[in-house]
């Protein structure tokens, strides 16, 4: 790493320093014999071109030598972080890297070193020559300016070069205080650490000792009571032997009274058969009963169930029953011919199922034509069927219906007259067909 930071500030000396790019006099053209401007004038533009690059290697090595001064730093610094061996495996990789670039670097600056010295001796050489040569200096002209041409490139070249090295070594300088502080904050929490864990379990010890303690007393309480047991124990057995040897007694007892209750069950159970037999002949002449009785039920039920009705409008002479108005008008059928149950009531005309069943409706209306006539049959308020009849050239209508209805208990069936219609007699009938369960 040392050695990559000397190779970089040395790149940055060269790249600083400024080379000239003109001579004093502009290049003439190739003449059979030199001019004085063309002789002399290269000769300056050596000289002062001779002078800069001893100049600058000058402070080269005087950057070097500050920079080894700083390298031996860096190494002391390197000894520090010896322990964090995961992260300076980088670092060593970088520094080796580092050191075979500065290695390069050296080897470029001694062959930069021949070249001036080489430079040099041309330049004596042409100095010393330079009234018998007296031909013109394009060749070395071409020379210099690939020789100044290659400075540049290499100049730039170590410009970046320093630019990564320094980020490089920034990178490395921030890794390790990071590392650093890692190291420390890790040291201070295994501190903290320690001590709870040395407080904790000093706590865990004294508890451990307060309850060996508490057990040890309890082991104590416990085998007392354990032999205070153990002798209620030998008590408790020595009395259950008594019981057994009197229960034994008693059951021997029992035996010989049971072998004699045996002996009378079998006398019983002889007696027994004699009684069944009896108690069969009566359970036929019983099951005979019920199914008498059950029939009788039968009949007395059919009876009660049987519900018939017929009944007519009492004639008057000249008067109607109607007109219908816009509520409902129930015909009242008070002349009652039949009324077996007594399931209708001809006081309000309406007809309640005493029971549920199937049933049988008929109605009958008779009126003149001058009136609309017929009427409607409802079930709890609502039309079932109807009969209707206009007014017509004759001189009466007859109108009539029927229907088989299945009713509850409780439904309601009556007879109405249709809005603006008139009867003059009408006759209502009904009977359960059958009953339903």
């Amino acid at each position: 790493m040392a050695a990559k930071t000397i190779f970089l500030l040395a790149l940055l000396g060269v790249a600083s320093s400024k080379l000239p790019h003109k001579r004093t006099c502009d290049p003439e053209p190739r003449k059979d014999r030199p001019t004085l401007c063309s002789n002399y004038g290269n000769i300056l533009y050596l000289d002062k071109r001779q002078a800069i690059i001893e100049k600058n290697q000058s402070m080269l090595e005087q950057r070097i030598s500050a920079l080894e001064g700083k390298a031996k730093k860096i190494a002391r610094l390197e000894t520090l972080v010896t322990d964090l061996s995961s992260a300076l495996g980088d670092l060593e990789r970088m520094k080796t890297q580092t050191e075979t670039e500065f290695q390069n670097t050296k080897t470029q600056l001694k062959k930069h070193k021949e070249d001036i010295a080489s430079l040099k001796r041309e330049v004596r050489d042409l100095v010393e020559h330079r009234e018998r040569v007296g031909g013109n200096f394009s060749e070395i002209e071409k020379k210099l300016d690939a020789t100044e041409k290659q400075l540049r490139d290499k100049t730039a070249k170590l410009e970046n070069l320093e630019t990564e090295t320094e980020g490089a070594f920034n990178d490395t300088q921030r890794l390790l205080s990071l590392y650093k502080n890692e190291l420390s904050n890790l040291t201070t929490t295994a501190q903290r650490l320690e001590v709870k864990v040395e407080a904790r379990l000093d706590s865990t010890r004294t508890e451990f000792d307060a309850k060996l303690k508490e057990v040890q007393n309890k082991n104590e309480a416990f085998s007392t009571k354990l032999n205070e047991q153990s002798a209620k124990v030998d008590e408790f057995k020595e009395e259950s032997d008594r019981k057994l040897r009197s229960i034994d007694t008693q059951l021997k007892t029992q035996k010989t009274t049971v072998d004699m209750q045996k002996a009378d069950i079998d006398s019983l159970k002889s007696s027994t058969a004699g009684i069944k037999t009896r108690l069969g002949s009566a359970e036929g002449k019983l099951a005979e009963q019920n199914t008498l009785k059950e029939a009788l039920n039968r009949l007395t039920a059919d009876a009660n169930a049987k519900v018939a009705f017929s009944a007519t409008i009492i004639e008057s002479t000249h008067v109607f029953t109607g007109p219908g108005s816009s509520h409902r008008k129930t015909l009242i059928f008070n002349r009652v011919l039949t009324n077996i149950g007594k399931a209708y009531n001809s006081k309000t005309g309406i007809f309640t199922a005493p029971r549920k069943g199937v049933y049988h409706f008929s109605f009958m209306t008779f009126g003149y034509s001058g009136y609309t006539s017929g009427a409607i049959l409802v079930k709890n308020g609502h039309y079932q069927v109807s009969t209707w009849e206009f007014k017509g050239p004759d001189a009466s209508d007859t109108t009539s219906n029927a229907v088989i209805l299945e009713l509850s208990v409780g439904d309601c069936v009556s007879i109405i007259l249709w809005q603006g219609g008139k009867v003059h007699s009408s006759v209502f009938s009904g009977f359960l067909v059958f009953p339903t369960s």
